[in-house]
């Protein structure tokens, strides 16, 4: 069975405040290496504080670099093609500020290189070894932007290189100086066989590197480690690092009992980290100022690593249940489910469906894209209410990426219910067909949608839900009740029958929740989130101007949830409009597209790219620890 990164093992991605206190408290100022750095900054306690903005997930540019050595080109026979390293260095400093990279692992930082680049940039970038360490090791050293981030450590490790001559390598643990993260950096470059067959020597390095890289996540828990360098190999490089550590390389692959599954147009140059990174954006750039700079490409990846209070979460599931015409103003939020959400979870009765439509489809592929509607505006285009047999590549003139995008494309199953076949397209936007590829890990295929449940109604619906998630509950699952607006429009949203649905769907939930908590797979492990995808006014169900249909409640209950709290409240970013229906533009109100990178934020998953709502992740439902 391929390893999943929405629930891997416990100890995987999990740290605690006082494992980071520990951490630090260990990290001290000197190293074995014989360099100091700046002294680690003390962390606050957990606290539980309405009122305050949490930080949201790290998300940096990471790169390696192999800079093509001055002694390849300032000497007496340069390489062909290419200026002396003062020009060409300027070209690099360019291209970390035009990639906004980060942390690099720099390869073939040859004297010349390290002298230019310490003069011109020692105010910007901290820099390890440099010249501490000597000629050789100065090389491979690795920079970071002084602004973003401070060294803790500074190590190095002994690799062979050109006939088995040992040179030693960095590796440094920084910490981001905005959210307190820590993670490692190792950065090496291989021997080539330049100087004669060398296979032997980059085998012995790669078992060196998966030794340390080991080491470092026995000894430091929940930091990341990353590994950045040119190895001079592909598969012989790839498949036995990714089968002896917990590296995932920023291009895709992976190793597991059925064998190794190498990445598309591999390199000799790599980048890899460990949970509980996740990497998007993979570039091997090798566009014109890339190649007048060097002879190799330059590799660039966004790693995101989630908050504390994420990896410190036990939760590795998502429920999702959109209900159909559920206005605010029908809640009863003092007994049953709805009491006990508002009680033991976060809520707000006065979230907003898109600006543009209060229709429940293009509500609920809001919901699963963190989009708006307005295709022009990068929304995901679909404006009506019914299955046109399309798909939402087609409506937004572009691949739109969902929930189930990545939570399947990071190994995850994913579940889709509902008894009206206007669902149809979302299963149909992600299904083999027209589903993106799977550039993470292992490729899982375009089919994002593992199961796809047609109800006749929403008690089948309900029963089938609640059946599954006993048995196999996926990662993530959107369920759709659509039958209170249908009784709300037909009979009245202040109706008695309406009424009475309303309570109909209170019981649904409550079945759901305690199968949830009944369940060992999930309980204690599985975030319930609730939202109306648009409310109802007497005659006027589709009016995008009345405040009963654009008014809807959101609530969130589960393991670390704030119990009692109002989402508002625990988020000041977001501004509760009273009765108006604001746009998109900060600060906004609390709108139902949220959930998509709401649902991803808590999974330990990246954003989705293109998203409007929440696409920086900050909004809170979580006890942690606060930045």
């Amino acid at each position: 069975m391929r390893p999943s990164r929405i629930a891997p093992p416990r100890s995987g991605r999990r740290l605690t405040t006082a494992l980071l206190a520990t951490t630090l408290l260990l990290a001290g100022v000197a190293t074995s290496a014989g360099s100091s750095s700046a002294a680690p900054s003390a962390q606050p306690g957990a606290r539980t504080v309405l009122g305050e903005q949490p930080p949201g997930p790290l998300t940096f540019q990471v790169s390696s670099f192999n800079l093509l050595g001055a002694g390849h080109t300032d000497g007496k026979n340069p390489r062909k093609g290419f200026d002396k390293s003062g020009p060409r260095l300027k070209r690099a400093i360019e291209l970390l500020d035009r990639e906004s990279i980060d942390v690099v692992g720099f390869q073939e930082m040859h004297k010349a290189q390290y002298t230019k680049f310490t003069k011109w940039e020692s105010e910007r970038f901290g820099l390890y070894p440099g010249a501490v360490l000597g000629a050789a090791p100065m090389h491979n050293s690795i920079a970071w932007r002084t602004a973003q981030w401070r060294a803790l450590r500074t190590e190095a490790i002994k690799i062979p290189y050109f006939k088995g001559n040992e040179i030693k390598m960095p590796y440094v643990l920084l910490e981001h100086v905005e959210t307190g993260q820590q993670a490692w950096f190792l950065n090496v470059h291989n021997p080539a066989d330049a100087r004669g067959p060398a296979q032997k020597w980059r085998d012995e390095a790669v078992r060196r590197e998966s030794a340390l890289v080991n080491r470092l996540r026995a000894e430091h828990p929940g930091v990341p480690v990353f590994l950045t360098g040119d190895m001079n190999d592909r598969d012989e490089f790839f498949c036995p690092v990714v089968a002896r550590t917990e590296l995932e390389a920023a291009n895709g692959g992976g190793s597991d009992a059925s064998g190794c599954q190498t990445p598309p147009a591999m390199k000799v140059d790599w980048l890899l980290g460990t949970a509980p990174t996740v990497f998007t954006g993979y570039a091997a750039l090798t566009d014109a100022l890339v190649k007048s700079t060097t002879d190799h490409p330059v590799i660039v990846a966004d790693a995101v690593v989630p908050p504390p209070a994420v990896q410190a979460s036990p939760i590795d599931r998502v429920v999702v249940i959109g209900v159909e015409g559920l206005r605010s103003s029908a809640l009863d939020l003092t007994s049953g489910a709805y009491g006990r959400l508002a009680a033991e979870g976060a809520v707000t009765l006065n979230a907003r469906t898109t600006v543009e439509s209060t229709s429940p489809l293009p509500n609920v592929l809001s919901m699963l894209t963190g989009r708006r509607v307005d295709a022009a505006a990068l929304g995901h285009g679909v404006t009506y209410n019914n299955d046109r047999g399309e798909v939402v590549r087609a409506t937004a003139g572009r691949y739109v990426s969902s929930v189930f995008d990545l939570v399947h494309n990071q190994g995850g199953r994913t579940y889709l219910a509902a008894n009206r076949n206007r669902i149809d397209m979302v299963d149909r936007s992600w299904d083999a067909a027209n589903g993106g590829r799977d550039p993470y890990g292992f490729d899982d295929g375009a089919d994002k949608v593992d199961k796809y449940f047609r109800g006749g109604n929403d008690y089948r619906l309900v029963e089938d839900l609640r059946a599954r998630l006993e048995r196999r509950p996926a990662a993530f699952t959107y369920a759709e009740l659509s039958s209170l607006d249908k009784v709300g429009r037909k009979s009245g949203f202040g109706s008695d029958r309406y009424t009475k649905f309303v309570g109909k769907i209170e019981r649904m939930i409550g079945r759901t929740m305690s199968s949830i908590e009944s369940s060992r797979k999930l309980a204690g492990r599985t975030l319930l989130v609730v939202a109306g995808t648009n409310g109802g006014v007497d005659g006027a169900a589709r009016d995008n101007e009345r405040d009963g249909n654009y008014t809807v409640p959101l609530m969130v209950w589960g393991p670390g949830v704030v119990e009692g709290a109002d989402l508002y409240d625990l988020n000041p970013q977001w501004t509760d409009p009273g009765n108006e229906q604001d746009g998109y533009e900060t600060p906004a109100p609390i709108h139902t597209g949220v959930v998509a990178n709401l649902a991803l934020s808590v999974l330990g998953l990246p954003a989705l790219p293109g998203s409007l709502m929440n696409r920086d992740q900050r909004l809170n439902v979580l006890t942690g620890p606060l930045g």
